[in-house]
């Protein structure tokens, strides 16, 4: 029986420390053959709950507590039905329940014959439990085909998008994080800082949501789970999802009402394996503001990262063998085995640098 801890990171890491200490004293009462290979348990035990408490300092160093009031007027671009509520669920629950107006817009309909009905059909029984109906959801497939990279599409995208933001004037934005998790995701968060203009009032945020990012600074719910795997397979620490580099993550303070919204919402995906999306994407919304003026390249450093090191070591290592020993996503989701390039994505071929 596995024991799988959810959003407390406190648990996963006294269950280190506890194996590591229960090596200490093993190595200390027991005899003399098997000291030194429990010395090196204990050690390796020690550096993992090391790493654990270093990350729980770096939550409390990332995670900002923020409010959402009064209500404003809230728009949601979604690449797909669920991401609208794993992102913002909570909060556009509670923008509704406090007299705000939401505007939910997914852009990448499902590819598989019969799904986009499916998908649709779960969105407005999800948004219905926040209020939503009608012209709240809106449909607008502009985005490429998921392995098709299309510069043209984007580009239309790009005056689509900007068309819907000048029709219903929002206060905030919310849209996926350029995180090299899924490539429509990364594209939604790209074209925004190619549309947005300085004039522009409202504020964009990026909800960060899954992607093969690692870092001991920057990924704290991360290097938790990865630490806590090696408790003999009998532990899996499920956080929430972190950022892709130091900017902080602002957590919206909910009431338990919005929170219990966007349980039952998650609950409606049920294409998308909804008893596994309401146990592990239940957490308060998080999300990071946008940097506009960046360099819209690669979500992060892909030369010196985690990923490249996993990927290039299962071309060396059986590939089971890497999946147990470094567990991760092998690149984004689209462009499996590199990681989002905006420029390739973006830029007609004869303009590419």
């Amino acid at each position: 029986m596995k024991l799988r801890i959810y959003g407390r990171p406190w648990c996963a890491a006294m269950l280190l420390l506890a194996a590591a200490s229960a090596c200490w004293l093993a190595a200390i009462v027991l005899n003399s053959a098997i000291v030194w290979p429990m010395i090196a348990f204990a050690v390796f035990y020690t550096v993992l709950a090391a790493f654990s408490f270093w990350s729980i300092w770096r939550i409390r160093a990332l995670e900002n507590a923020c409010s959402w009031a009064p209500p404003g007027r809230l728009l949601i671009f979604a690449p797909h039905e669920d991401d609208c509520t794993i992102a913002a669920g909570a909060v556009g629950a509670r923008n509704c329940r406090l007299g705000g107006a939401t505007r939910i817009v997914y852009l990448a309909p499902d590819e598989a014959p019969g799904r986009p009905a499916i998908r649709a059909a779960e969105a407005r029984a999800a948004w219905a439990i926040a209020g939503l109906a009608g012209d709240d959801l809106q449909q607008l497939p502009v985005l490429p085909p998921l392995r098709q990279p299309s510069p043209s599409n984007l580009h239309s995208a790009a005056a689509a998008l900007r068309a819907v933001i000048d029709k219903f004037k929002p206060d905030a934005i919310i849209v996926p994080m350029f995180e090299g998790g899924h490539i429509h995701h990364d594209m939604l968060a790209a074209l925004m800082g190619v549309i947005v203009r300085p004039s522009d009032r409202f504020t964009v945020f990026e909800a960060p949501e899954y992607g093969p990012y690692v870092s001991i600074n920057n990924t704290p719910h991360r290097i938790i789970a990865l630490c806590a795997r090696w408790l003999l397979g009998l532990v899996s620490y499920y956080g929430p999802p972190d950022g892709v580099d130091s900017r902080p993550i602002e957590q919206f303070r909910l009431d338990p009402a919005d929170l219990e919204a966007k349980r039952r919402m998650l609950a409606c995906f049920t294409s998308q394996n909804a008893p596994s999306l309401v146990a592990t994407r239940s957490y308060p919304d998080r999300v990071v503001r946008m940097k506009l003026d960046r360099q819209w390249r690669r979500p992060f450093d892909f030369e010196r990262s985690y990923l490249r090191f996993a990927i290039g070591a299962r071309r060396l290592l059986p590939p089971a063998l890497i999946n147990a020993l470094l567990p991760s996503q092998f690149g984004t989701i689209g462009r499996e085995g590199t990681l989002t390039d905006w420029q390739q994505e973006w830029s007609p071929p004869d303009q590419r640098a």
